[in-house]
């Protein structure tokens, strides 16, 4: 069931309440202090969905969950050139870490991360991992997935977010300690993130 994968009955979701005329009222924490709202990816907008794969994985949809050769990149910059450190976690690989909670900064933990990323792959379609994906990210403090993202930071659901607000959101994920858009530090580190995809 594609659910077990991010609908984490076992937290709850924040629940959302509208004016008549749609205008966010309030919204609930979940009973773990996070706000989260499950969005199915029929319901978020194309140019968020299609900026995180571009920001986050170029090659999503040429994969098998797994980017052997960014893998072998990034081993190769970080270990043996020990270089920046540079990750190569897939979408699919960062849905695994995400259910999982699995520390992947440690070898036993990449290793897991890729082990479950492959079963993944083989279970459920690419538009069912990126739903998933998008349900679970982190987009700054204590928000989790774009449902919640949307309405707090821009006032309106994930389908209605424009070219700019969802590059915006797209870059959080990445590194949400240090782009929360909620910050002004947060604000500019997002500004730095987002110009590639803009070029």
């Amino acid at each position: 069931e594609l659910g077990d994968l991010y609908k984490r009955q076992y937290h709850g979701y924040s629940v959302a309440i509208f004016a008549r005329n749609d205008q966010l009222l309030r919204i609930s924490l979940a009973r773990d202090d996070r706000y989260r709202l499950y969005t199915p990816i029929d319901d978020i907008a194309e140019h968020l969905q299609r900026a995180t794969i571009l920001y986050e994985d170029q090659n999503y949809y040429a994969h098998s969950g797994v980017d052997y050769p960014a893998l072998v990149r990034a081993f190769w910059q970080t270990y043996v050139l020990q270089e920046r450190r540079i990750g190569a976690s897939t979408i699919v690989m960062q849905v695994a870490r995400l259910r999982w909670n699995i520390p992947s900064q440690e070898l036993s933990g990449k290793i897991e991360q890729i082990f479950r990323a492959l079963q993944l792959a083989r279970h459920y379609s690419k538009k069912e991992l990126l739903e998933a994906y998008l349900n679970l990210a982190p987009y700054g403090g204590n928000i989790e997935g774009i449902g919640a993202a949307s309405l707090i930071y821009f006032d309106k659901p994930a389908s209605a977010l424009s070219l700019a607000e969802a590059i915006t959101l797209a870059v959080v994920p990445q590194n949400p300690n240090w782009r929360d858009p909620s910050t002004s530090k947060g604000i500019a580190a997002i500004a730095v993130a987002k110009e590639p995809l803009l070029e």
